[in-house]
């Protein structure tokens, strides 16, 4: 894969979990340019926590 935009972080509003801080990083498949993948995970811990009360739902 090549990369794609810069990681960066982006804060998301979820229904439940409220505000959500995200690392993110695009990767594009050399094999599919026109196609992208993203890759987010939590920027510190509260959001963590956040996402761990959401999966044991």
């Amino acid at each position: 894969m090549a990369g794609g935009r810069r990681p960066g972080q982006q804060a998301v509003h979820h229904p439940e979990a409220g505000v959500l801080a995200l690392h993110f990083e695009v990767l594009v498949p050399l094999q599919a340019p026109d196609q992208r993948l993203m890759l987010c995970r939590a920027a510190d811990d509260e959001t963590q926590a956040a996402l761990d009360r959401l999966c044991a739902r």
